[in-house]
């Protein structure tokens, strides 16, 4: 199947690698369909999260352990009966990229985790009723740059949603 992008024009895609977000993210409902494309290359830790309904639409995600070793999603079970996820170990967790205009600030949103069924291809952005986490974690801004950078590092492992 192709598609058409604004970031990217024509993308040639497999029908079977398109989630389904059947509420779609918060503030972007009417969007239910995306595909994962690679940011730069395979190897980078970014990948696109390309709306299939707005061409224009497309959010920079990442695994948050990249950057958060220690992130657990916590998750209750009644939130993740939407995308049929039988079990939470098999779950893909990624988070929302956020770049200022100026790209002065990079930041990710561990409040808002996306939650993917591998299997089903279905997944919901949930929303985390805890402190714990920053809807605007700083992974990188040019004030710690010029002092200490935060780096990034290989997961221990995959993020999984943390049953309530």
């Amino acid at each position: 199947m192709e598609i058409e992008t604004t970031r990217f024009g024509h993308v040639e895609i497999e029908e079977d690698l398109i989630i389904t977000l059947p509420e779609g993210i918060l503030g972007f409902e009417d969007c239910k369909r995306y595909i994962i494309l690679d940011h730069v290359d395979k190897e980078s830790p970014f990948k696109w999260f390309q709306s299939i309904d707005d061409p224009s639409l497309a959010f920079v995600i990442t695994d948050p352990l990249i950057f958060v070793p220690d992130y657990k999603a916590k998750i209750h079970k009644e939130e993740l009966k939407g995308i049929e996820l039988s079990d939470a170990k098999t779950a893909l967790i990624v988070v929302i990229v956020n770049i200022k205009r100026d790209h002065s600030e990079i930041t990710i949103n561990l409040q808002g985790p996306l939650v993917i069924n591998p299997e089903k291809k279905l997944a919901k952005q949930a929303i985390m009723r805890t402190d714990d986490y920053a809807v605007r974690h700083v992974i990188f801004s040019k004030q710690t740059s010029q002092n200490q950078s935060v780096q990034p590092t290989a997961p221990a492992k995959e993020a999984k949603p943390q049953p309530l």
